[in-house]
Formats: structure tokens, sequence, C-alpha cells
């Protein structure tokens, strides 16, 4: 991936995390919308990558204590993701 992309995908999250920070219902149908297109646009790959820099980027500016709250909450709902899609025979 090239410098570029790289600091155009960090831009990105940064800006989704500040607007995921305050956004009223009218701003979330918005976000949807937006959100929906780039993963329309740029597929999964892409997305994973930009929801994976927010991630980072949140935990790098919480206290401890919600840190760890958070990383918590993302291992357990990843398990439960896991045995749902292999329990419905997911590849």
């Amino acid at each position: 991936m090239d410098t570029d992309l790289q600091l155009s995908l960090a831009n990105n999250a940064k800006e989704w995390l500040a607007l995921s920070l305050s956004i009223s219902s009218a701003e979330k149908v918005a976000f949807t919308k937006v959100h929906d297109g780039f993963f329309t646009t740029y597929g999964a790959t892409f997305m994973a990558h930009v929801y994976r820099l927010t991630f980072e980027h949140a935990l790098q500016s919480m206290p401890e204590q919600e840190r760890s709250r958070l990383l918590i909450t993302f291992r357990e709902e990843m398990d439960k993701a896991i045995d749902e899609h292999y329990l419905s025979g997911g590849k």
C-alpha cells in the first residue's frame, strides 16, 4: 500500500471517529449512507483496514479502564461472531 493511500485512510479514520462521537439521529442516517457508499465502492478489505485504523486510534486516546473494557467487549463479540459463522456453515 502506498504512502498516499495510507495517509488518506488514516485521515478518513480520524474523521469517522470524530463524527461518530458527536452525531445526532439525522447525522447517523447520513453517516450510514456515506459508510455504505464507501463499502460498496471500495469493498470489505478496504473497510476492514479503515475499521482497524479507527479502532487503533480510538484505543490510543482512551483511558486504561475504558480501553480494557472495549477490548474485552471486542473479544467477546469476535468469539460470538466466529461461533455463529461456523454454526451457520460459513467458510
